[in-house]
């Protein structure tokens, strides 16, 4: 299938915020639906540690850290890529981490984008502050029937095809070529796809994208209000510890009406809005052992000092609390 036929995981709905004005363009987005089979077969309890299986290895590495190149796209995933996801071993994060013997000791994919999570302050104005930009516009087109900035295809990290484009729109809707003050949303696209080889004779593929629609940008705005989704694959193949294996991990997030106060001093943090962040993962050793591990994070912001946070892991769920504006998971027994 062509990476420009590939689409995101969920369709991005709007919140209607008082005062927020509409643009037009995002009626246009049709985004297929992703579903995550929640169950594990063959796998030990997340919650009780793991043993020196290659698969179970392989299952931990997986759920610790996020796809290669899925940086290159907009999420709620840290920049935390695993090069050496399959052929070589790698210390699991243990207690650290999702695989650790309990609840509440971080999130998974390597954490949360500091987007979500590091309360840090900021000025109005687009690239300013979080999901305030940082798009580059080098090498990139207007054109002038869509009103999208074209980046790509260009070869990004590890020889992957990135394709990425931008829309910009003032306060009363109309497209610009470029940001300025009166820029009201952000609308970006991202796609990432490639074969890439690896050590001792492995190879690795992937399909990424991502959509994300931000609005409140212009000058004088008081809060930014986010929505989107991303999806990705990554398939790799290869042997670990003299046995051979395939391996697939998908993963994807949502971010639903998701509103962050816009301050110039001090640290500013979601007030309101829901993440919805999966992962599952499949390993088949030579032979045909199968084993899988699934995972599910929804973190909803409610206007306090503390967000909720509702793990899903293996079929077994947990209610969290996460301090904000930043803060670790503490899960109730």
């Amino acid at each position: 299938m062509p990476v420009n036929e590939i689409r995101p995981a969920v369709l991005i709905e709007r919140a209607r915020i008082s005062g927020a004005r509409r643009t037009p363009h995002l009626r246009s987005i049709l985004l297929a639906t992703f579903t995550l089979v929640v169950g594990a077969t063959a796998c030990n309890d997340a919650g009780t540690g793991l043993n020196n299986d290659a698969a179970e290895t392989l299952l931990a590495d997986a759920v610790n850290s996020t796809p290669v190149g899925f940086s290159l796209t907009e999420s709620s995933f840290a920049d935390a890529e695993n090069d050496s996801w399959g052929p070589r071993a790698r210390r699991h994060a243990g207690r650290g981490g999702p695989f650790g013997s309990a609840f509440g000791t971080g999130f998974m994919g390597g954490g949360l984008s500091p987007d979500f999570a590091t309360g840090a302050g900021f000025h109005a104005g687009v690239a300013r502050g979080p999901f305030g930009g940082g798009f580059r516009s080098e090498d990139c087109a207007f054109e002038e029937g869509s009103g999208k900035v074209v980046c790509g295809p260009s070869e990004g990290r590890l020889g992957l095809t990135v394709e990425r484009w931008v829309i910009w729109t003032d306060v009363d809707g109309v497209m610009q070529r470029a940001p300025n003050a009166s820029t009201f949303s952000m609308q970006t696209h991202a796609e990432v796809s490639g074969t890439v080889p690896m050590r001792e004779g492995a190879t690795r593929t992937v399909r990424h994208v991502s959509d994300r629609l931000v609005e409140g940008l212009e000058e004088g705005s008081t809060q930014r209000t986010i929505n989107g989704s991303s999806m990705g694959t990554e398939a790799v193949t290869g042997e670990r510890a003299g046995e051979g294996f395939t391996a697939k991990r998908d993963v994807s997030d949502m971010t639903t009406g998701l509103v962050v106060p816009v301050r110039s001093d001090g640290r500013t943090y979601p007030i309101a809005g829901r993440v919805v962040r999966q992962m599952e993962v499949e390993v088949t050793m030579a032979g045909g052992r199968v084993e899988t591990a699934t995972w599910q994070e929804v973190l909803t912001y409610d206007g306090s000092n503390t967000a909720t946070l509702v793990i899903t892991r293996n079929g077994t769920e947990k209610t969290c609390s996460v301090p904000l504006p930043a803060g670790r998971p503490v899960c109730r027994d």
